[in-house]
C-alpha cells in the first residue's frame, strides 16, 4: 500500500474513532511500526492529527474540515444505508435541498431520474446529478470552501431564500440532545442555519457515531428536526428520546 492510501485509511480511523494505536495500524495495514510512525509523524505536521505517545489522536478543536475524498471513506456503508432510506421520501416534483455533507452526496448518487429540483451548495452533489435529465440542479455559487468542495458565504445564502424548500436532507458533525446540532466551522453553519430556517421538513442523516458529539459551535436546536435517519449503530436510548420529543427516527438497515 502506497504512502498515500495509508494516510487516507489513518485519517478516516481518526475521524471515525478519535484515536489510533500504532500498533494495530501496523498490523492491520501490514506494515512495520517504524512506518506508522512516520505516516503519523507526517501528518502532524500536516495540521491532519495531533501525535500522542503511541498513536494519534483527532484534532478536536480544529476549525478545518477534513477533505471531502477522506469524509466520503467514513463509515460508507452506514452513509449508503442512510442515503437509499432516504429516496422513499422524495417524491416526483420535490424541490429539496441537500448540504455539502458526504451523506448528502451519497444520497445525490442514490436519487432516480424524476422531475425534482435539487438545491444545493454542494459542488460534488451538483456533478454527481448532471446526468440525470429529469432532474433541475441549482448550484447556490457564493466562497469556494475547497476542503469541503462546497460554497459557503453570504451569496450562498441569499440564493437559497428564493426557492421553497420543502425537504433539506442534511448532515452534521454532532447531534447533542440539549445542546443541539454541531459542526466544525462557523462557515458551514451558517448555510445549514439558513437551510433549516427557510425548508418545510428538516431531515438530519447521521451514523450512530455522530450521537453525543459536540463540535465546535452549534447552529440549530433538536427541536427543529421532523426526521431523523440513522443506522443500527445509534444508541436505542438516545432513539426512544427523540421519539419522545415527537421526532420521527428511521433505522436505516
Amino acid at each position: 500500500m502506497l504512502a498515500k492510501e495509508r494516510h487516507r485509511v489513518i485519517l478516516s480511523k481518526v475521524q471515525d474513532a478519535g484515536s489510533v494505536r500504532v500498533a494495530a495500524l501496523a498490523k492491520e495495514l501490514s506494515v512495520t511500526e517504524e512506518t506508522i510512525r512516520r505516516d503519523l509523524e507526517r501528518l502532524d505536521s500536516e495540521g491532519k492529527l495531533q501525535r500522542i505517545h503511541g498513536g494519534a489522536v483527532t484534532i478536536e478543536h480544529d476549525r478545518r474540515e477534513l477533505p471531502l475524498g477522506i469524509r466520503e471513506t467514513v463509515r460508507i456503508h452506514e452513509k449508503r444505508a442512510i442515503a437509499d432510506a432516504c429516496i422513499r421520501h422524495i417524491a416526483e416534483g420535490d424541490v429539496i435541498a441537500l448540504d455539502a455533507s458526504s451523506t448528502a452526496g451519497e444520497l445525490a448518487r442514490a436519487i432516480p431520474d424524476i422531475p425534482l429540483t435539487v438545491v444545493t451548495n454542494s459542488v460534488s452533489v451538483a456533478t454527481t446529478l448532471a446526468d440525470r435529465s429529469r432532474v433541475r440542479v441549482v448550484s447556490t455559487g457564493g466562497i469556494l470552501d475547497s476542503p469541503s468542495l462546497s460554497y459557503i458565504g453570504p451569496i450562498a445564502e441569499h440564493i437559497l431564500e428564493r426557492f421553497h424548500i420543502r425537504k433539506l436532507f442534511f448532515s452534521c458533525k454532532g447531534i447533542d440532545l440539549e445542546r443541539g446540532l454541531s459542526v466544525t466551522a462557523d462557515e458551514h453553519a451558517g448555510i445549514k442555519r439558513r437551510m433549516l430556517d427557510l425548508c418545510d421538513a428538516a431531515y438530519l442523516l447521521v451514523d450512530g457515531s455522530k450521537f453525543g458529539v459536540k463540535a465546535v459551535e452549534f447552529f440549530g436546536s433538536v427541536q427543529e428536526l421532523d426526521v431523523v435517519i440513522t443506522d443500527k449503530t445509534a444508541d436505542p436510548v438516545q432513539i426512544e428520546k427523540l421519539r419522545a420529543m415527537g421526532i420521527i427516527v428511521e433505522i436505516a438497515e
